[in-house]
């Protein structure tokens, strides 16, 4: 008896569903592409809580596709929010002036901290703690997430405007072959056929 193949993960079918759904959607690629751009823009920037707030309210300002900014927000989440951030601080402490960023690293561990220990919900607390650690850091992380979110989308914006404009393609093509292959098929016919030589006979 031969070996069923092992189902598919459901994150991976439910991504290729997300992508699938996106790529049909009636609208024009630039618009798709822009929407994406966005999402990752904003997943980048330290705006825990008001993300897909704020992503609704960029795509509906700049005519992008909301729903297309959406997905990428999830880049940012429980486990990869302290890498990013941590990776943005440090980026914008180097290039502040009169800024170590050593202490600053360590400010950002504690605030790291402070956010592991309440998850994900505690986004008011989340905001006083960064206020108390200083200022100094909260424009640390925004330089930082100005610089990575803006090249990371710049680039996103392009690999996503490729990616739907070659789906379209293909299901053109793919479409096109099917009604071609049905205008080939001879009609069919109704009643007996008949036969080569056969005579009609006249009234």
């Amino acid at each position: 008896m031969a070996r069923m193949p092992p189902p598919r993960s459901r994150p991976r079918r439910d991504w290729r569903d997300t992508l699938r759904y996106l790529f049909l959607q009636r609208d024009a690629p630039e618009s798709i592409a822009l929407g994406v751009a966005l999402g990752v823009f904003i997943a980048f920037t330290p705006t825990l809580g008001v993300q897909v707030v704020l992503a609704l309210l960029a795509a509906s300002a700049l005519r992008a596709n909301r729903l297309a900014a959406l997905p990428p927000l999830a880049i940012t989440n429980a486990l990869t929010a302290g890498p990013i951030y941590g990776l943005e601080c440090w980026l914008g402490a180097a290039l502040l002036p009169n800024t170590h960023t050593g202490e600053m690293l360590d400010r950002w561990g504690l605030l790291r901290e402070a956010i592991a220990s309440r998850g994900f919900h505690g986004y008011l607390e989340h905001w006083r703690d960064l206020a108390r650690l200083g200022w100094d850091l909260w424009l640390a992380m925004w330089i930082g997430s100005l610089i990575v979110g803006g090249v990371l989308a710049t680039g996103s914006y392009y690999v996503a405007l490729a990616t739907v404009r070659a789906h379209r393609r293909r299901r053109a093509a793919r479409l096109a072959r099917q009604r071609g292959g049905d205008v080939s098929r001879p009609p069919p016919t109704s009643g007996a056929a008949v036969p080569d030589g056969a005579a009609t006979r006249e009234p």
